[in-house]
C-alpha cells in the first residue's frame, strides 16, 4: 500500500524533488487520501473528491471549496462520521512521507509547535484554552521532513493536537514537577521522536527544534531510536566539559572561533534586510541529566557537541544574533560546524508551513461544531499546506526551470497572456512573479520574496482569470464556424 501511494508520487511528480503541478489536483487528492481506511469505502471516495475540491480553493470555506449545497452537505457529513478520524485521514501522508525519507541518506526532521486560535468560533465543542487571556484552540505539534541538500519539503511525518488542561499552569515551574512526565506539554517533543520511531537502515534523520524543543528527555528520546539532533539550546544546563563540570552557556561562550560564515538577516516592518558576519565554535561535552527531575537522576550523561554562532560586531543599536546549539552531528572541523549552523537555518521551513495552513488554507477560521469533527479538515488542510509549500519551494530553488513542466498548457497559456510572455518561454520563476504581481507584490528589490498573503490572494485572483478563460473557450467551442 506505501509502495503504491510512492509510486503514484512519482508518476505525478508530486514528492521526492517537490515539482507539484495545480493541474492535477484529483491526482494529487488520490495519491494523498486513496488510501484511508474510514470504514467504508465510499467515505473514502468522497474524502477523495472533497481533497480536491479544497485543493482548487484552498483559502475558502467549505460552501465555497463545494461549489453546490449537495457537496457541501456530504463534506460536513463526511467529517461527522466517528471512523473519519484526524489518524485516519493523515494515515496514508504519513506513511508515503516515511518512505520518501528512508531511501535519503540524509533528512532534516523539523519539530515545532503552532496556536490554531479558534476563538471566534463558540460553538466548538472539546477546544482547550491558549495562554492567560480568554483565548481557545488547539495546540498543534508537527514533524516536517525536510531535504538538506536541496532544502525541499517532503512532507509531514507525524502531525498531532493538543489541549492544555489550565491556564498558567505552564509557568509554574513547581507545579509542573509535580505532573507525571507524560502529561506534560514538554512531552509532546519527546512523544512525536518515539512516535515516527526508529531510523530506517541506510538514512540518517536529524531532529531539529527551537529551545522548546531542549529537553534531556528529547535527547534520550533520539538516543533510543538511532536518530540525530540538532536543537537550540535554552537552558543553562550542567554539562561535562573535557576541563571538568561547567554551565553550558559560559562554556560555549568562550570557545575561540573556529569559522565565519555571512548571513543575510531578513527584514521585519520597517527594519530593511541587513547582511550579518558571523562567527562559529564548537567543542565536545556530555549533557549531563537534571537533578531536578526525578524521572532522570539515575540516568547517565549524554555525549554531545555544541556549537555556538554569534556576531561579533552587530550594527549600532541592533541586538546581535547568536545560537548556541546542541548537536550529535560531527563538529570537529569547520565545515561540520557551518553544517550544523547552517542546518538549524532550515528550521525556518516549517514555520513557512505554518503560514501556509493559517493564510493559504485558513484552518482558524474553520466552523465545525466540535474539535473531534474539525481534526480531521485540519489534517487535510495542513496536508494540501504541504503540497502548496512544495510549489513555493520548488519556485525558489528553480525559478529558470520551464513553467510548463509544473503547470498545463491552458494555465500556462493564460499567464503568458497575462504577463505578455510567450508561453512557450515561460518559467517557474517568472509564473510566480505573476501571481506575487496579482497579489500586490511588485517585484522591487526591497520588495524581498513573495509572501503568504500575497502569494494566495493572488492565486485566487488567478482562478478567477482561469474560470473566466475556460467559460470563454468553451463558449466559442459551442459557436458555428
Amino acid at each position: 500500500m506505501v509502495d503504491q501511494s510512492v509510486g503514484q508520487r512519482a508518476k505525478w511528480g508530486l514528492a521526492m524533488e517537490g515539482v507539484v503541478s495545480f493541474a492535477q489536483r484529483q491526482a494529487w487528492a488520490e495519491q494523498e487520501f486513496a488510501q484511508a481506511a474510514l470504514g467504508d469505502r465510499r467515505r473514502t471516495l468522497r474524502l477523495v473528491k472533497a481533497a480536491a475540491q479544497m485543493a482548487s480553493n484552498s483559502s475558502g470555506s467549505i460552501p465555497q471549496q463545494a461549489g453546490n449545497r449537495a457537496d457541501m452537505k456530504a463534506i460536513y457529513r463526511l467529517f461527522a462520521e466517528p471512523d473519519v478520524t484526524h489518524q485516519a485521514v493523515c494515515a496514508p501522508h504519513f506513511a508515503a512521507t516515511r518512505a520518501a525519507a528512508s531511501v535519503r541518506p540524509l533528512v532534516f526532521l523539523i519539530q515545532d509547535t503552532t496556536q490554531l486560535n479558534l476563538t471566534s468560533h463558540a460553538a466548538c465543542q472539546g477546544l482547550g484554552p491558549m495562554g492567560r487571556g480568554p483565548l481557545r484552540g488547539l495546540h498543534q505539534q508537527n514533524v516536517l521532513a525536510v531535504t538538506p541538500d536541496n532544502r525541499q519539503p517532503l512532507g509531514l511525518l507525524y502531525q498531532a493536537h493538543h489541549r492544555r488542561a489550565s491556564r498558567g499552569a505552564q509557568h509554574d515551574r513547581t507545579a509542573q514537577r509535580k505532573v507525571p512526565l507524560r502529561r506534560r506539554e514538554s512531552y509532546w517533543w519527546i512523544e512525536a521522536i518515539h512516535a515516527i520511531g526508529a531510523v530506517p537502515s541506510g538514512s540518517r534523520w536529524v531532529h531539529v527544534g527551537d529551545r522548546g524543543e531542549d529537553l534531556f528527555g528529547v535527547y534520550q528520546a533520539c538516543v533510543a531510536q538511532g536518530a540525530d539532533w540538532l536543537v537550540r539550546a535554552a537552558a543553562n544546563r550542567n554539562v561535562q566539559t573535557p576541563a571538568g563540570q561547567a554551565r553550558l552557556f559560559e562554556y560555549a561562550r568562550q570557545l575561540p572561533a573556529q569559522a565565519d560564515k555571512r548571513l543575510t538577516v531578513a527584514g521585519h516592518g520597517k527594519r530593511p534586510p541587513r547582511a550579518a558576519q558571523l562567527q562559529v565554535a564548537a567543542a565536545r561535552l556530555r549533557i549531563l541529566p537534571p537533578k531536578s527531575e526525578a524521572v532522570y537522576r539515575q540516568h547517565g550523561p549524554i555525549d554531545a557537541w555544541v556549537v555556538r554562532v554569534w556576531e561579533p560586531d552587530p550594527p549600532a543599536r541592533t541586538k546581535a544574533l547568536e545560537w548556541i546549539l546542541l548537536t550529535s552531528l560531527e563538529c570537529a572541523a569547520p565545515a561540520g560546524m557551518l553544517f550544523a549552523a547552517e542546518g538549524y537555518a532550515l528550521r525556518w521551513i516549517i514555520e513557512e508551513l505554518h503560514k501556509s495552513e493559517k493564510t493559504g488554507c485558513q484552518v482558524e477560521a474553520r466552523r465545525l461544531s466540535a474539535a473531534d469533527r474539525l481534526e480531521p479538515l485540519i489534517g487535510v488542510l495542513s496536508i494540501l499546506a504541504v503540497w502548496l509549500l512544495r510549489l513555493k519551494y520548488a519556485a525558489r530553488a528553480a525559478p529558470e526551470q520551464p513553467a510548463d513542466e509544473q503547470f498545463d498548457a491552458e494555465t500556462v497559456a493564460v499567464m503568458g497572456r497575462y504577463l505578455q510572455r510567450p508561453a512557450a518561454t515561460l518559467t517557474v520563476g517568472q509564473f510566480w512573479a505573476g501571481i506575487g504581481r496579482l497579489g500586490g507584490h511588485m517585484g522591487r528589490k526591497c520588495d524581498g520574496p513573495i509572501g503568504w498573503l500575497r502569494a494566495w490572494r493572488g492565486w485566487q485572483s488567478f482562478q478567477l482569470i482561469l474560470l473566466g478563460a475556460s467559460l470563454y473557450a468553451h463558449a466559442e467551442e459551442g459557436k458555428c464556424g
